[in-house]
């Protein structure tokens, strides 16, 4: 039997030893898979806006604020409505 002599720099072994242990390792990671639909972002409205959506005054829509109808979000001076809340607060009102 002959004598195989192999000189393989140390540097490009250390090489090829860490991308097979990448490949390895990203193999056994399970794959994170992107939404078919993106989440939907919540949107906040300001008090004209929600009061245009749910065609009253303004007055009105303080009112119901003040009430609990509809929950309001103070940002500072400014007052700011989920537009979720809005649809969901359209869908409970009873109009009998």
């Amino acid at each position: 039997m002959s004598d195989l002599n192999f000189t393989f720099p140390v540097n490009e072994l250390a090489f090829a030893i860490a991308e097979q242990l990448k490949q390895l390792w990203m193999a056994q990671q399970p794959q994170k898979k992107e939404p078919a639909i993106p989440p939907h972002e919540e949107k906040y409205l300001t008090r004209k806006e929600a009061a245009k959506k749910l065609k009253v005054s303004l007055p009105t829509l303080h009112d119901y604020t003040k009430r609990g109808i509809i929950k309001g979000f103070r940002f500072g001076s400014q007052v700011r409505y989920l537009e979720s809340d809005i649809m969901a607060a359209l869908t409970q009102m009873n109009y009998n």
